[in-house]
């Protein structure tokens, strides 16, 4: 009896030395499971984010992923009108209202000051994502949106960018009055109407830390990023004072020489702003009177996201006798860039200038964020004795945002005298 007593001891401890083996090798096991699901998901992350900031603004979206699907086309035949086109065209595949601003105001000590402001509303449509919105759960939507907004002064940066879901309620538009909005970001018709203005626009976003050769995001989680110690509250009033035009074909704007690429594309660029911006940080406040011109852009498509497109150098400027230039150059694989632009006359009058009647050429070229940009250039129209030089203001004028680009004030000499805008994106 002693000795069987004695093997069902031995006979216990070793089926719990085997269990405890068991268990160990079992949690080891799953360990390495979730390890490797983790650096697995990791690396599909860094190649999504990299896909992503290489397939946004003339960077090859669609290639990369074979579920997506095109969504519409611009269509030569289509008509823009008002107020409708204000409105979202959810059918297309990227989609963008935009302000720039050339603002001036005194400070408190009576000290002239500029300004370079941006606003613009994003939305882009995921073509690989199902539709299974219902009317109890609109989560399920294709759409996308974004917003940056930022301020330049001579001497400072301030810039946000904020993302959300579309048609959940936090970003979108409303019809009547007009809204754009996302979250407490809001450009709203201040006369109860459809109509895209009059309207108040509204933003807070902090003070950037200015870097010499990088800057970092300021929604970053990036340990090196300084913190935002001061905030800049804008409040802008904008009423029009000229008409909306329509670009290329009454708004369709062809983008390529073998007219593969276009968009529906139309600009208010009589825009006259009044109104404060407030600075908040940690030991004062103060305000500043501000007022300029603004140029605004809708425009919407689905062809400027594929794999030849490589980004564009866009030109919005308000020339001194009241007239207005937009200009743009394509840049495309393996095809001649593509110039195009409008001339707008003080009364509204647009003449589209095919790549014949205009010419735009980088001066010199400058490394900002270890890019080398072109931030001086020459534009000519011979048919309005127009041979102007255009120069940014400021030279950091980069937007640190996930998908960085350049946006900044410009200032115009030569036969004209003048201001506006210069936007560079896919370098």
């Amino acid at each position: 009896m002693a000795k069987l007593n004695f093997w069902n001891r031995e006979f216990g401890r070793n089926i719990r030395f085997k269990v405890i083996l068991v268990f160990i090798f079992i949690t080891i096991l799953l360990l390495a499971i979730i390890i490797s699901k983790h650096l697995l998901t990791y690396e599909n992350l860094s190649v999504q984010s990299k896909q992503y900031q290489n397939g946004i603004f003339g960077r090859s979206v669609f290639e990369q992923n074979p579920n997506a699907t095109l969504g519409n086309r611009a269509d030569p035949n289509y008509r823009i009108h008002f107020p409708l086109d204000h409105r979202p065209h959810v059918d297309f595949d990227i989609e963008w209202w935009y302000l720039t601003a050339n603002l001036h105001g005194v400070d408190e000590e009576d000290k002239p000051q500029y300004f370079g402001l941006q606003w613009t509303l994003f939305r882009f449509r995921n073509p690989a994502q199902l539709k299974f919105e219902d009317a109890e759960n609109t989560w399920g939507n294709q759409h996308i949106y974004m917003a940056h907004a930022s301020v330049h002064s001579k001497d400072k940066h301030w810039f946000a960018e904020k993302f959300a879901r579309g048609a959940v309620g936090n970003a979108g538009t409303m019809d009547e009055p007009f809204e754009l909005f996302i979250d407490n970001w809001q450009w709203i018709n201040t006369e109860d109407e459809q109509n895209l203005l009059p309207a108040k626009l509204h933003f807070s976003i902090p003070l950037v830390a200015q870097k010499s050769d990088a800057q970092v995001a300021p929604n970053s989680n990036n340990s090196n990023s300084e913190k935002h110690v001061e905030t800049l509250s804008v409040t802008l009033n904008l009423s029009q004072s000229g008409p909306y035009v329509k670009h290329g074909d009454n708004g369709y704007s062809i983008k390529s020489s073998n007219g593969q690429h276009a968009s529906h594309y139309y600009s208010a660029p009589f825009v006259d702003v009044a109104g404060q911006f407030k600075i908040l940080n940690t030991e004062s406040k103060s305000a500043i009177s501000v007022s300029g011109k603004a140029w605004f852009d809708q425009e919407w498509t689905s062809q400027l996201l594929d794999t030849a497109t490589l980004g564009w150098d866009w030109l919005s400027l308000h020339l001194q006798d009241g007239s207005k230039v937009m200009a743009f150059r394509m840049r495309l694989r393996d095809q001649e860039d593509h110039i195009t632009g409008s001339y707008i006359s003080p009364k509204g009058v647009l003449t589209t200038l095919a790549p014949a009647s205009i010419q735009l050429t980088p001066e010199n070229f400058t490394v900002v964020n270890s890019k080398r940009l072109p931030l001086s250039w020459r534009l000519t129209i011979p048919s309005r004795n127009i041979d102007i030089q255009i120069k940014s203001r400021k030279t950091e004028q980069w937007n640190p945002a996930f998908v960085s680009y350049y946006e900044g004030m410009v200032e115009v000499s030569g036969s004209h005298l003048g201001e506006g805008f210069l936007e560079l994106t896919g370098y």
